[in-house]
């Protein structure tokens, strides 16, 4: 169900474009897609359809974090395509992410990540969640059996952030 949604904003977005070359200014109107002039800039001092649709989004979103980024944004759709011409891919992952380790995959707000550990970069947020995870001592499951089989303590966090003594001026 998830990853059929994600359609949504592709083809939002492609209907904004072409209606986009038939006339800008009805493009305007069905740009009203995005709810944040409501929102945001009139202050919900709008038409009650526009009001309503703002107010729906946000009680859908106490419950499923992000929906308006994740389904509806033609912004996101169109930010995604140039990930298809990335050169290298900088989120690290380890062999062992999506097999066992599920980690990264269950903490994921956006749910970029699938069950065999790869990032789904066309919706990844960037928010690096994943990474302070992946690099995480006390939290990464790959590192923590690395840990225990070389038998070092876990670090404590006076080892790990140095702490600096400012002396008082007599």
């Amino acid at each position: 169900m998830h990853e059929r949604l994600w359609a949504i904003k592709y083809i939002i977005l492609l209907l904004l474009f072409g209606i986009s070359l038939e006339s800008m200014s009805t493009a305007e109107l069905f740009a009203e897609v995005e709810p944040f002039k409501t929102a945001i800039t009139l202050k919900f001092d709008r038409q009650w359809w526009f009001v309503l649709y703002a107010v729906a989004l946000l009680v859908i979103n106490v419950f499923t974090r992000k929906v308006y980024c994740r389904y509806i944004c033609p912004l996101g759709a169109a930010l995604a395509i140039p990930t298809k011409l990335r050169l290298f891919d900088w989120l690290k992952r380890r062999q062992e992410c999506g097999s066992p380790c599920q980690l990264c995959a269950k903490e994921c707000e956006i749910q970029a990540i699938h069950p065999d550990g790869r990032i789904n970069a066309n919706e990844c947020h960037y928010c690096l969640d994943c990474q302070m995870t992946y690099h995480n001592e006390n939290k990464c499951p790959p590192l923590i059996n690395k840990r225990k089989k070389r038998g070092k303590p876990a670090p404590v966090a006076a080892q790990l952030i140095p702490v600096v003594q400012v002396q008082a001026a007599e």
